[in-house]
């Protein structure tokens, strides 16, 4: 399994290995890139503020409250030994992906980063990041950096020609499911979607001050977390990798101040989707709600769609590699069943 990431890696990007970066001259955009790296770097050494303030995009900055913003123009903790080490980076148009290493020997810390940059004002911009103790998977940087729309959402998504998954009657009567399933993929993307009984509330929906105390939307229950297994058609045969996508509804907590200084909240919808790989790690997170997008997480009416990046999944052929998804939970609502290549019109 670790060889097979690690193939993959190398095929997904550009730029592999930290000693790639340098051996295979990286184009401009990519050089760029890690000049706004080491500029992160710098500004965690002399917990430089405004170096810090002057490497995000304007969204970030807009989404703060004044005060943290305050507390960030003070200074931070310097810490003069730490160490970035960018291990991977892939630039497309105006957006790049890098994925490094931090190192803080004084600390006697090792964490691992995946950055998402921005070009704003003909500079990169850190638009997010993602921090963590082990080793970033491929599937992060597919999914940070998608491709292009394939043939099935060119050709306008027709989910109405591809086959819903059928319910096992052995556990519950078809009336009684409250989700359909449906999923097909082209080049690009593994798409699935659920489809609710009821109309689903809409991301960035206002909510009651109560929702906050319960930590309910009032929505319908979550969709069944789905297994993906890749069964590859590649020889001599691997260990064929899998994943667990789960979607689930949030109560969104804005936090902020009213005129007497008082910390108040304000409560909207947001959803979630959770990837995870084989082992049940956390490998992936994105949500859509009142201040945040998503490129593969969409809700709207009674429908929640999912885009998985190809190479992300470990892909390379979809006409050949098969793809099967079942159901995630222990007690199967719903039967297995093979994810078919879509048939361009």
């Amino acid at each position: 399994m670790a060889g097979r990431a690690l193939s993959r890696a190398l095929r997904i990007l550009p730029v592999s290995l930290a000693a790639s970066l340098a051996a295979q001259n990286p184009s401009a955009d990519e050089q760029a890139v890690l000049v706004a790296y080491r500029q992160m770097e710098q500004a965690d050494r002399n917990g430089d503020g405004q170096l810090w303030f002057s490497l995000r995009d304007r969204k970030t900055l807009d989404s703060m409250d004044a005060r943290v913003k305050e507390m960030i123009l003070q200074g931070g903790r310097a810490r003069p030994s730490v160490h970035y080490e960018a291990l991977a980076a892939k630039v497309r148009g105006s957006q790049a992906v890098l994925a490094g290493k931090l190192t803080d020997p004084e600390g006697g810390t090792t964490q691992y980063g995946t950055v998402l940059f921005k070009l704003e004002d003909q500079s990169w911009k850190v638009a997010r990041e993602q921090w963590s103790d082990r080793p970033f998977d491929p599937f992060l940087l597919s999914a940070w950096l998608p491709p292009g729309e394939g043939a099935f959402l060119r050709d306008g998504a027709p989910w109405k020609a591809i086959a819903h998954a059928m319910v096992n009657t052995q556990v519950l009567a078809k009336s009684e499911m409250p989700w359909r399933i449906q999923a097909t993929m082209d080049e690009s993307f593994v798409y699935v979607r659920f489809e609710a009984n009821a109309q689903l509330l809409a991301p960035g929906s206002k909510l009651e001050p109560q929702a906050g105390r319960t930590g309910s939307t009032g929505g319908p229950p979550s969709p069944p977390p789905m297994r993906i297994k890749i069964l590859p058609a590649s020889e001599p045969p691997v260990t064929d990798p899998d994943y667990v996508i789960s979607v689930m509804d949030l109560v969104s907590t804005r936090r902020g101040f009213d005129t007497r200084d008082r910390a108040e909240g304000n409560y909207s919808v947001a959803y979630s989707l959770l990837v995870k790989n084989g082992a049940g790690d956390e490998i992936f997170e994105s949500t859509i709600g009142e201040d945040a997008d998503s490129l593969l997480l969409a809700v709207q009416d009674r429908f929640i769609d999912i885009k998985l990046p190809l190479n992300g999944l470990g892909i390379e052929n979809p006409q050949k590699d098969q793809v099967e998804m079942e159901e995630a939970d222990s007690v199967a609502r719903v039967l297995p069943f093979k994810v078919e290549a879509y048939v361009v019109k």
